[in-house]
């Protein structure tokens, strides 16, 4: 029977067999240092020579520093002792709460979408024809429970691809060790007596694949013996039906109208398309406008029901972070936002006066004395004495106003409004030095609000009111009446 160490080579000299990459191939392997990637970096350097493969670290200052200047020490000394050099790459502190943000996405899927444009840039540069990363078989299930059990499309539980040509990059990424378990992988490294390092952030429930791997795939191996054989089957199966599904897609979207801004389309021809297309034509129309933010299932979802349910002459408007579709009888048109955060700042120089000030965007901000204003009762008053340098400006993402209820992030506010995203850079908001006074959303359709310190039981004389436009429905000011 053959030993642990012939088995994943074999299986790595079969991977490379089958897709033919030969001996000339210049590999660029992904190397965390854990045992999955060391085990393919060692079987890697059993089959080609040092100058044929270049090894990538990248730092993601996800864990505590001196955990990772461990990490990277180990690492360097494998890599020495397989004659190999180390490339680190370094995405800078704090980048991928900036990527997830950006991407309006978790942490996990923000650190993967830099990890690899990082390994990308860099196989570029040190002109690698095939990026090689250690994915094995427990990944695999993972992965496919993961989409399975998130809705995912039909072709993304494929799961994790063998082989698949990076776009817009003359660049080919592989998984050589996708056949081989993790078990198998970590007994392969036992053998040839070398220590891998330990990310402490895998025994953490914090994210979702931790807690299908600790919690799910073991009960699931106990009981179904053969299930990376299984799961590798559906994968190849789920993935021939994808690629079908691809073609039909690709031909179906030679009706849609793409220009630089914007795609358009007819509801009616959409309706007569087969519905196992549906909605991966919505995703492929959606990706086209390249924001860099995920595209959420949910949103796509929305849009098909949108269009199926709509009759003859619907008209709507649907909207996911900067991705904006319209219905207009039967023609739907798509595109994208450009949304800023800051349209205009302006200092209230005198509070108390009787005023309007034009703010740009159709947008008008007045103050007028309480007195005149005490016919309606839904505007905003307060004490403009307790002002401490006040100004007018547009909503930030980061403003949070404390409210009787608690302290809300404003935007939290705006969505519970149904106030669309793009919209939010009109909504004025007052503030001073002590935070932000009140928030103007009537006009938009949702409401006004004031801070909590400016109504306070015992309430201040008020001497102005503010508003911004008309706003409707608001009982706001009535619990807050002077007694």
């Amino acid at each position: 029977m053959p030993t642990i160490d012939a088995e994943v080579l074999n299986k790595v000299v079969a991977f490379l067999a089958e897709y033919h990459i030969d001996d000339q191939a210049r590999i660029g392997v992904a190397f965390s240092g854990g045992s999955d990637s060391l085990a393919l970096l060692l079987a890697l350097r059993q089959l080609y020579t040092p100058d044929h493969l270049h090894v990538m670290y990248v730092q993601h200052h996800l864990r505590p520093a001196e955990e990772l200047k461990a990490e990277m020490a180990l690492n360097g000394e494998n890599c020495l002792k397989l004659g190999i050099g180390l490339r680190i790459l370094d995405l800078g502190e704090g980048s991928v709460a900036m990527a997830a943000a950006r991407r309006r996405g978790g942490l996990e899927e923000a650190a993967r979408h830099l990890r690899y444009e990082a390994l990308y840039d860099e196989c570029a540069r040190a002109g690698c024809t095939h990026l090689a990363t250690a994915h094995n078989a427990d990944d695999q299930l993972e992965t496919t429970l993961m989409r399975l059990f998130q809705g995912a499309s039909i072709t993304a539980l494929e799961g994790v691809r063998q082989v698949r040509t990076v776009e817009g990059r003359k660049l080919t990424l592989i998984r050589p060790v996708l056949a081989c378990s993790h078990a198998e992988l970590a007994d392969y490294v036992g053998q040839h007596a070398m220590i891998w390092s330990e990310d402490s952030t895998n025994n953490e429930d914090a994210y979702l694949r931790n807690t299908i791997r600790h919690t799910i795939t073991p009960p699931i191996l106990s009981v179904f013996g053969g299930a990376y054989d299984a799961i590798a089957l559906m994968s190849r199966r789920f993935g021939e039906v994808g690629r079908l599904l691809d073609s039909l897609t690709e031909h179906a979207l030679k009706a849609v109208s793409f220009m630089p801004d914007c795609a358009e389309f007819s509801r009616s021809w959409f309706i007569l398309l087969a519905p196992a297309i549906r909605e991966l034509v919505l995703f492929r129309i959606i990706a086209h406008f390249e924001t860099g933010e995920r595209i959420k299932g949910s949103f796509i979802q929305r849009l098909r029901k949108a269009l199926e349910e709509s009759g003859d002459g619907g008209n709507w408007v649907l909207q996911s972070g900067s991705y904006h579709c319209k219905l207009d009888e039967d023609l739907c048109t798509c595109h994208k936002v450009d949304q800023g955060c800051w349209h205009f700042c302006r200092q209230l120089a005198n509070p108390g006066a009787t005023q309007i000030m034009d703010l740009g965007n159709d947008v008008f901000f007045r103050s007028i004395p309480y007195e005149l204003g005490s016919f309606d009762p839904d505007l905003l008053a307060l004490d403009a004495t307790q002002l401490d340098t006040p100004v007018l400006r547009s909503v930030q993402l980061s403003d949070e106003i404390c409210l009787e209820g608690g302290t809300v992030k404003v935007t939290k506010l705006l969505s519970s409004y149904k106030i669309p995203k793009h919209l939010y850079p009109l909504v004025v908001v007052l503030a001073d030095r002590s935070g932000l006074v009140a928030v103007f959303a009537r006009f938009l359709g949702g409401r006004d609000r004031l801070a909590k310190r400016f109504k306070a039981p015992l309430a201040r004389r008020l001497t102005n009111i503010y508003s911004s436009n008309k706003r409707n429905n608001c009982s706001e000011i009535e619990k807050r009446q002077p007694r």
